[in-house]
Formats: structure tokens, sequence, C-alpha cells
């Protein structure tokens, strides 16, 4: 039983992160390739826009033109197996009983827990990689084209950096 209360509460730190970072990243590309956005928020990340729902985040980014298909698939399955988790998985399969010390029963909990915990962190490395790797003042510095192109298609690309 502890295990599925630890894989569950992995799952839900891994999501944190995934989310603080997708929303930092999201609104500093907004930043940096939409000057009037950038003028208008003084470049600084409204605390408000963490509280915006990571799948309406998602949803601009494709009404937009900003992402990659397969990216949008990816955030999209990883958002529905956390809310599956998070707000659906006692309606849709109960609890075992708090007598119970069977593993099988908590292991489909369990592994879905583990699934959305893995996706997210390699998501979030994936993010902070290209991030690393394209956003570092140092590639500003150097190119300012090179850098603000790489902004412009960070969401097309970012999928390619694993």
């Amino acid at each position: 039983m502890e295990q599925a209360y630890a894989a569950i509460g992995r799952a839900v730190i891994a999501m944190q992160m995934f989310e603080a970072a997708f929303v930092s990243i999201h609104e500093g590309f907004r930043m940096t390739t939409d000057e009037a956005y950038r003028e208008a928020t003084g470049g600084m990340i409204d605390e408000q826009k963490y509280w915006t729902a990571t799948a309406n985040v998602v949803k601009a980014l494709s009404g937009r033109g900003q992402i990659a298909a397969d990216l949008e698939d990816r955030f999209n399955t990883l958002i529905e197996r956390r809310n599956e988790l998070m707000h659906r998985w006692f309606m849709h399969h109960g609890w075992p009983s708090p007598d119970t010390n069977s593993a099988a029963d908590y292991a489909p909990v369990v592994e879905l827990a583990e699934w959305v915990r893995t996706e997210a962190n390699m998501i979030t490395r994936m993010m902070a990689g290209y991030m690393v790797q394209h956003a570092h003042p140092d590639a500003a510095e150097k190119d300012i084209e090179a850098y603000r192109q790489a902004m412009a298609e960070l969401f097309h690309k970012l999928h390619v950096q694993e």
C-alpha cells in the first residue's frame, strides 16, 4: 500500500515540475517571439499564468501553429493520463481495501503513476536541455537572429532533442 502512495506522490511532484517549467518556457517563448506581449508584460511572468491549465497552454500553441503535432500529442497524452491518476482513478477503478497488503491490488495505480512520473521527467529534461542549448544568454549575444529563430521553432523542434 505504501508503494502506491509513494508512486502517486512522485508523479505529483514530477507533474508540478513539468508544469512550472512548461509555463515558464512558454511565457519566455511568447516574450521572445511577440514583442508586443513582452512590452505588455514588462518581461515578467504574472503569477496567474501558473494557474492556467497546462492543456490550455498546449491549445494556445496549437491554435497559433507553434507546436509540432507529435509533441502536442505527447503533451496531451501526459495531461490526460495525469488527470486520470489525479482526478478520476477512484471513480473508474475504486481503491483496494485498507486491509489488503497485496501489491497486485495496487499494481495498476502504481503503473500509471510511474508512467506519469517518467514521462513528466523526460519532457521536463527535454525542455531544459533545449533551453540550455538554444536560449542561453551567450547564444543570444553571439547571434541574436539564430537565437530568435531557435525560440520561434522551440515547440517545433523541442521533441527532436531527446
